[in-house]
């Protein structure tokens, strides 16, 4: 019978997902004694630097779009998302702690002390980010280096590598926690794809999940749902929880590019620099899309931006500004991976004004206006489609006792931001509470 077992496997706990949230908690508990089973859909793809090997790291190999036509990027590789993302980092929002009760102080803390946080040297600020930000500057706004998960002494300034991989290992990644996961003992099922949260009156007793030799069972007190904004929802509506994906949100993203007559072909390391609107959630980052991106964008955008495919071939000179906003949450994810998810207006009046800042900037550094070029809206980080405060509890666990979920999707409201600071964060208090949770159970029994 289809999705009969062919053999079981035990442990303490098993995580669906291997991104910053799963990753996390497999490391933190490893190192705590924890049997650790973690399963990844994707495989461990060692090859980086080049578009190609990007788009092998995407889920459907890049080809995700809702319902509406919108272009939804999401990693599916050994680390997720982190492997294909740019290395941004920004601290949780206020409102964790405010409106939800959850301090992540320490959390944040630790991990700032454990990877080197910050803004790149001027060293590494290319003349194209350093032409943007001057006239931006002049501008009158506060373009400023933005912090970076990235190491100055192994970053190439000439490499514009980000989120194809970083081949020099200079970004940091899921997979460096989920190496040390495994060192402490944690097993890794690549190309394991978990179907649902195995249950026992109420409570959650393992997994059921397909790998490359068949069906498992992977039995465990403990389930950490980690697959993702887009995987999670649809794990947790195969285990009864049909409110997961109910509502999700993304960051609508646009680049805005054209050459400049002055400037040298050369590439250097993007989004640098910017300016964040926190208020309004927007912000303008220093990049231009390498040159397959480049040719996808004006792709989708039709008969439009068919025309303008000869400028694909001008990258070298081509300068850019990223504009990304944060969406509402809305739309649904459903349980064929099928989803729905409209720009509203407001997003597209911040994805607006955006482009027309950049625009405004772009011709300053030497752009012509007759040349510029706003592409066609993509979105990622997507987030809130399992949201504390509705289908989970503030240490994120599902109405199965015993079944966590860990990852984007468990941020509760839209925010505008990459969110890896703050799922790994999240990650680290999970797992502290789940020692905790351990250690008062054990004393409880030897009391008794």
């Amino acid at each position: 019978m289809n999705g009969t077992p062919t053999r079981t496997l035990q442990a303490d706990v098993v995580i669906a997902g291997s991104g910053p949230g799963g990753a996390t908690v497999a490391r933190e508990l490893s190192r705590r004694g924890k049997k650790v089973i973690v399963c990844e859909a994707g495989k461990y793809h060692k090859w980086f630097g080049y578009t190609l090997s990007m788009v092998n790291m995407l889920d459907r190999k890049g080809m995700t779009f809702s319902r509406e036509g919108n272009w939804v990027v999401s990693g599916r590789t050994a680390g997720g998302g982190s492997v294909v993302y740019g290395g941004l980092a920004f601290r949780p929002p206020g409102w964790f702690k405010e409106k939800y009760d959850i301090d992540l102080k320490e959390e944040v803390d630790e991990f700032y002390e454990e990877v080197p946080i910050g803004p790149l040297p001027d060293s590494h600020i290319g003349p194209a980010a350093r032409k943007i930000m001057e006239e931006a500057r002049k501008m009158g706004l506060d373009w400023k280096p933005l912090d970076r998960l990235i190491r100055a002494e192994k970053c190439r300034p000439d490499c514009d590598q980000c989120m194809s991989g970083c081949k020099e290992g200079a970004k940091w990644t899921a997979r460096e926690f989920l190496e040390d996961a495994v060192v402490s003992g944690a097993q890794l099922l690549l190309q394991t794809e978990v179907e649902r949260v195995l249950t026992e009156s109420g409570e959650a007793v393992g997994v059921r999940a397909r790998g490359r030799d068949g069906w498992m069972n992977i039995l465990a007190d403990t389930v950490i749902v980690s697959a993702g904004g887009f995987g999670s929802p649809r794990i947790l509506q195969r285990s009864g929880l049909y409110d997961a994906g109910h509502g999700f949100a993304v960051d609508f993203g646009r680049y805005v590019v054209g050459p400049a007559r002055n400037h040298s072909p050369q590439t250097e390391v993007p989004a640098v620099a910017g300016v964040n609107f926190s208020e309004e959630g927007l912000i303008l980052a220093s990049a231009a899309p390498k040159a397959m991106m480049y040719a996808a964008l004006l792709g989708l955008a039709g008969p439009r931006g068919w025309g303008r495919l000869q400028k694909v071939f001008q990258t070298g000179r081509t300068l850019g500004i990223m504009a990304i906003t944060r969406d509402r949450v809305e739309g649904r994810i459903n349980l064929d991976g099928s989803f729905s998810k409209p720009i509203d207006e407001d997003c597209q009046a911040k994805l607006n004004k955006g482009a027309v800042i950049a625009e405004q900037i772009l011709q300053e550094a030497g752009v012509r206006r007759e040349d510029l070029t706003a592409l066609t809206v993509f979105a990622a980080h997507q987030v809130a489609s399992v949201r504390i405060g509705e289908l989970l509890d503030k240490d994120c666990q599902t109405p199965i006792k015993g079944c966590y979920c860990m990852d984007a999707s468990v941020i509760p409201e839209d925010w505008g931001l990459p969110p890896v600071v703050t799922i790994v964060s999240l990650a680290k208090r999970l797992a502290k509470h789940l020692a905790a949770s351990v250690e008062a159970k054990v004393a409880a029994q030897e009391t008794a």
